[in-house]
């Protein structure tokens, strides 16, 4: 560092033009008379004395009596203590702007890479906290506990509905937080993945990744196409470790949904279900209680079948009686169903009857 960044930085650290000449000034020259430091320095016979009296009481310098009057300079440990403490300081500053400056609005921005995988996990809590209906999780253990507070007051307080993948990780290790639905454990590493409200996705590698990079993303379709991930890759084939025991049986995705439900139609059961969504008309939000009595695909699947997720990736639609009469309820991105589902609820389930498809 150079002389001139030197002063710079003791001016920083408090000290006026003056003093920081001086304490330079007595640092070159050791020991000296303090008419020899008026002569090396820029400052005034008029003034060297103050100056150098104020050194001394600010902890820089000390003064001798002798034929006349001598000044040497001291080691300022409270000066070196703070100026390192705001060097520490200046740095973190410096790399948080970085930070903030990369991060992007997750409820604005379209698609953004990110350098660091902390910006794309700070996004996703930030987006997490203003979950209104769902949030689909894969992710470590550390990251879980990193999350864990925002995740709770999303699931309780908000009623969102969550579901959490965690990598490998024991379960008697695994914390569930509260108030989520389901936990299931994957025994393989993966990327940390969010999707927060079907529109909000949030994606960054845990493993095989030459340098940390990170996505998020503001956009219906592209989260789809990560949720479709999540469910087939992140999900479906999971053991589950915990389920709420004070929840109805509830889903996020219509495809799971009927997955899991095929046996108990093919046995002639009746279902009553809610669903959560909003009309694909108009876009209002709507929450519809009825008898299950239909259900059709694209593939026009029967009661013999056993669908994979495959089976179930196009069109498909529930058929819910209510007093008001049928509707027609779709998954995401339903445009030709009344209602697009974004929440499905079992509330219960009979054996008496048998379903129509």
């Amino acid at each position: 560092m150079d002389t001139e960044s030197l002063r710079r930085a003791l001016e920083e650290a408090g000290l006026t033009g003056q003093q920081a000449d001086t304490y330079l000034t007595l640092l070159e020259l050791g020991p000296s008379p303090v008419v020899e430091i008026t002569q090396r320095s820029s400052v005034s016979s008029s003034r060297i004395y103050d100056i150098v009296r104020q050194l001394e009481e600010l902890g820089f310098a000390e003064t001798m009596e002798r034929d006349r009057l001598y000044a040497r300079p001291r080691e300022p440990i409270d000066v070196l203590e703070r100026l390192r403490s705001k060097s520490e300081m200046f740095a973190d500053a410096a790399d948080e702007i970085e930070d903030r400056w990369e991060q992007p609005d997750p409820l604005e921005s379209r698609v953004s890479v990110v350098k660091q995988q902390e910006t794309v996990l700070r996004s996703a809590g930030d987006a997490i906290a203003q979950a209104a209906v769902s949030i689909e999780l894969a992710l470590t253990l550390e990251q879980l506990e990193e999350l864990q507070p925002t995740i709770e007051t999303a699931a309780t307080e908000n009623d969102v509905v969550v579901q959490v993948s965690v990598y490998d990780v024991e379960e008697s290790d695994l914390p569930v937080p509260d108030g989520v639905v389901e936990v299931r454990r994957n025994p393989l590493p993966g990327p940390f993945l969010a999707i927060v409200d079907r529109r909000h996705a949030f994606f960054s590698p845990n493993v095989h990744s030459d340098e940390p990079y990170g996505i998020t993303i503001g956009d219906e379709i592209l989260s789809f196409i990560l949720h479709w991930y999540f469910l087939t890759c992140l999900w479906a084939r999971l053991e589950s470790v915990h389920v709420d025991p004070d929840a109805s049986p509830t889903y996020i995705s219509i495809e799971e949904f009927v997955h899991d439900t095929v046996p108990l139609w093919n046995n002639g059961a009746t279902m009553t279900l809610t669903t959560v969504g909003q009309r694909t008309d108009t876009g209002e939000e709507v929450e519809i209680t009825g008898q299950l009595v239909g259900i059709t695909n694209d593939r026009l699947l029967g009661p013999e079948d056993d669908p994979a997720y495959t089976d179930l990736a196009g069109q498909l639609t529930l058929f819910l009686e209510t007093d008001d009469g049928v509707y027609t309820v779709g998954g995401w991105g339903a445009l030709l169903e009344d209602v697009e589902a974004q929440i499905i609820r079992i509330d219960s389930v009979g054996l008496e009857g048998a379903f129509e498809w």
